[in-house]
């Protein structure tokens, strides 16, 4: 008569392991390895152009200097008497569009 009045707990400790044993995942898909074995050496991967790979690099120098005047402003701006005033100074505004500007481009590029 004990077991009739069994917690919900002990039902569920007294369950069977089989019924909670996890799905088993598929097997790994051998043919994709296989097939890229079969690609001829011959092909190299496509290069990016010299002049791209230039133009990339005259980007991401340009952007660090930009990001650079961009911490500059705020450096000798903060913690004056108006110091969110930075934000919206022109010069920063004009850098801000740029940094945008150049990123765009390095993500085209890349």
């Amino acid at each position: 008569m004990a077991a009739r009045f069994a917690t919900y707990a002990q039902r569920i400790k007294n369950k069977t392991g089989s019924a909670r044993k996890p799905t088993s995942r598929p097997a790994a898909k051998a043919p994709a390895v296989a097939a890229a074995k079969t690609v001829p050496v011959e092909a190299p991967p496509p290069a990016a152009p010299p002049t791209a790979s230039g133009e990339l690099q005259r980007l991401k120098d340009d952007l660090q200097r930009v990001n650079r005047e961009i911490s500059k402003i705020a450096r000798e701006t903060r913690g004056g008497p108006d110091a969110a005033r930075h934000s919206q100074l022109p010069e920063k505004q004009q850098l801000l569009g740029q940094k945008q500007d150049l990123e765009r481009k390095i993500r085209a590029l890349s």
